[in-house]
């Protein structure tokens, strides 16, 4: 309600009242009229005195009326229009309070607030100036960073519709009118490789989209075909994580991709014309070695030259060979893309064509090359291993090689010959840069496919790649103790175990491995989850693609000793959802599996004495990877996580956080299930009569 609507009601109010006040004493003197009058007639002896004073009374009253009227309820009337006048238009200047001489406070009053509703305006007006000034300096600051840029920069909403882009990147694009502002970026640059990086960036795990490293490589180019661009790509997210737009920057690298073209044409023909004198050569050493009748001398002499000219016309070839591998995946743009990035992407178009289903197994790792033709080539040849051998469901797993990162494809069935693999390098990839072929695709990343037999069953097509650029695994923190250990022998006899789960063999169950990083080491006395991470594994594989990660707001502080083993701050679980949400989203990532974890008593603890107030349980079966290691190696020392990581030869990226720490722990169960086999531990219950008998030695040992 306006100052002035307010005066306006108190001042009709006050008008009110003494319009009241008056038709009360009106009535009084009516009254006292009629008494003094039916006295007089009853007393003729009063005198005509008293007649005349209620005449006067009556008369007064009259006058004060008009008095009150006149000197304060029409200038109270005149104040309240002008007070609400103020309060409409923010007019500056007082109100003369000459005007309203019986109301001078009142007049004071509402001149001080009007003042004080002026210098409010005055300062807001200020204010809001001052932010534009500022407002237009950035924006003058950021039009002379982005003209001053060597790059292209565009601004770009979710629809893909252009809402900023500096002078570089009208230049880089070659168009006139078809780049403006709300246009669509399509207008101007390819299409696929653009949806298949923001499809990377919107689907990447939210700790890698929270690093300094958070934008991804781009290649496409303009529609036009007459420039190849390559730049970076990043997301614009609103405050609430959703995102909203992205940012692209671009280079043009038409003229190093021409120029790389031109060394690959020339090396592709230096080895042609090599190879033809090499084989002349070593068909002219079998002639001549086919004859008998030369002399010795001059045989072993010519036979001497031959062979040698062939050695070093063969170490040639392959020295350019290896030259041109060099050359072309070196030049080509080219960027670290993380495994699990690439084959979600992958998994996603093979299910929306119809095609073979992919399983991501093994542990996550980075890789090197051009995410795109990459996704492409290995869809392509998904595509063509399901129709030569009939297989519906593929692995893929990326492995660490020689200076290398292999990515593996497996089925059931038999291997794929050279002439079949030869056959499917000539085909084109649809939606390729340049319409590549998928043998320029692989070449470009120095890559050859082969195919071999894994068992008796199996087979396997390797696709060998470029080690990454950035380190593969995060040095260990060796300065962190590890977790003490925890007993508790009720994890090792549930009650929801029959007889024929116990006598299954291993193998032939799910495992769901988990681990949980928490404020503190003491579930009893207050100290909450802050996040869980878990992997399944099925047949002996880890599934990299069915995994768990959540943080959990732990409705108290993380004290800065924990912040120190798993880096989670107040900050970042903030906005997370109790345990009371994540418990059973985590109970129903288990499903029937069976639970494993390292040292699982502690984590076991946080998950039991939060279960009933979630409304699950977690009764069944669990398994300890410190006692399996104990019972597998009782005579070496220590069996902490980061010591059987590293006695085994694991390396895991991500670790001391819950999925890392669970994708390394479900790296050492895989490996020890193959050494539980060795041992004759090849069903449930052997296990886990083997972990009692572990697990009590353990606890007797840690009383002295």
């Amino acid at each position: 309600m306006t100052p002035g609507r307010k005066w306006a009601i108190w001042v009709g109010a006050a008008f009110a009242l003494t319009a009241i006040v008056f038709a009360g004493l009106i009535g009084l003197v009516i009254l006292a009229n009629g008494a003094i009058a039916e006295h007089v007639r009853g007393s003729p002896g009063v005198p005509a005195v008293i007649a005349f004073a209620a005449l006067a009374a009556t008369v007064g009253t009259g006058v004060l009326a008009l008095v009150v009227w006149s000197r304060l309820l029409r200038p109270g009337a005149a104040l309240a229009a002008e007070t609400k006048f103020i309060a409409e238009t923010g007019r500056d200047g007082a109100i003369d309070p000459a005007r309203f001489p019986w109301l001078a406070a009142l007049t004071a009053a509402v001149n001080a607030l009007a003042e004080r509703h002026a210098a409010a305006r005055r300062e807001i007006d200020r204010q809001v100036a001052a932010a534009t000034d500022r407002v237009e300096e950035q924006k003058q600051r950021l039009e002379a960073i982005l003209r001053d840029l060597s790059e292209g920069v565009l601004v770009c909403n979710m629809d893909h519709q252009i809402l900023l882009y500096n002078q570089v990147a009208l230049s880089l694009l070659h168009v006139a009118g078809e780049l403006g502002l709300g246009r669509s970026l399509f207008n101007v640059v390819t299409r696929e490789p653009v949806l298949h990086a923001l499809e990377r960036l919107i689907n990447r795990p939210l700790a890698e989209a929270r690093s300094e490293d958070a934008a991804i490589a781009v290649v496409c180019a303009t529609i036009d075909a007459r420039a190849l661009l390559r730049g970076r790509m990043s997301l614009v997210v609103d405050a609430d994580g959703t995102p909203s737009g992205y940012v692209l920057t671009l280079n043009d690298v038409t003229r190093e991709v021409a120029e790389l073209g031109r060394r690959d044409a020339l090396l592709r023909a230096a080895t042609v014309e090599l190879r033809g004198p090499l084989a002349n050569l070593r068909a002219a050493a079998e002639t001549i070695s086919s004859y008998s009748d030369m002399d010795v001398t001059q045989r072993r002499s010519f036979e001497d030259v031959i062979r040698r000219e062939s050695d070093v016309l063969s170490a040639r070839v392959e020295q350019l060979d290896r030259d041109y591998r060099t050359l072309t995946s070196g030049d080509w743009p080219m960027a670290d893309v993380h495994s699990t990035d690439l084959f979600n992407c992958v998994s996603r178009r093979l299910t929306d064509a119809g095609g073979p289903q992919l399983v991501m197994v093994g542990l996550p790792l980075w890789l090197r090359g051009d995410s795109h033709s990459l996704m492409l080539a290995i869809e392509r040849l998904a595509h063509e291993i399901a129709a030569a051998t009939r297989a519906m469901s593929l692995d893929i797993e990326a492995l660490l090689g020689d200076r290398r990162v292999y990515v593996e494809l497996r089925w059931d069935g038999a291997p794929l010959s050279s002439a079949v693999l030869d056959g499917w390098l000539g085909g084109a990839l649809p939606g390729a840069l340049a319409a590549q072929t998928l043998g320029e695709v692989l070449a470009r990343h120095g890559s050859e496919i082969w195919s071999r037999a894994i068992g008796e069953s199996r087979a396997l097509l390797r696709l060998p790649l470029p080690a990454p650029a950035r380190f593969q695994f995060t040095p260990p923190q060796l300065d962190l103790p590890a977790r003490p250990e925890f007993y508790d022998f009720s994890l090792l006899r549930p009650a929801s175990a029959d007889r024929h789960t116990l006598t299954r063999p291993l193998r032939s169950f799910s495992f769901v491995v988990f681990d949980t990083e928490t404020t503190g080491l003491r579930p009893s006395e207050g100290d909450e989850i802050v996040s869980i991470g878990a992997v399944r594994i099925v047949n002996g594989r880890i599934l990299t693609g069915e995994t768990f990660a959540r943080l959990v707001n732990p409705g108290r502080v993380i004290p800065p000793e924990s912040m120190r083993f798993h880096g989670i701050t107040d900050k970042m679980v903030a906005d997370a959802p109790p345990v009371q949400i994540v418990l059973p989203q985590f109970r129903g990532f288990l499903g029937n599996s069976i639970l494993v974890a390292h040292n699982a008593a502690f984590d076991m603890k946080f998950l039991r004495l939060r279960q009933a107030e979630c409304g699950v349980a977690f009764d069944g079966v669990v398994l300890d990877t410190l006692l399996i290691s104990a019972f597998l190696h009782p005579d070496m020392e220590g069996h902490d996580l980061d010591t059987i990581v590293a006695r085994l030869g694991i390396e895991v990226p991500g670790r001391h956080s819950a999925l890392g720490d669970a994708l390394a722990t479900a790296a050492v169960f895989v490996r020890q299930l193959d050494l539980l086999e060795a041992r004759g531990i090849v069903s449930l219950e052997s296990l886990l009569k083997a972990s009692n008998i572990t697990l009590e030695l353990r606890a007797r040992q840690a009383q002295f």
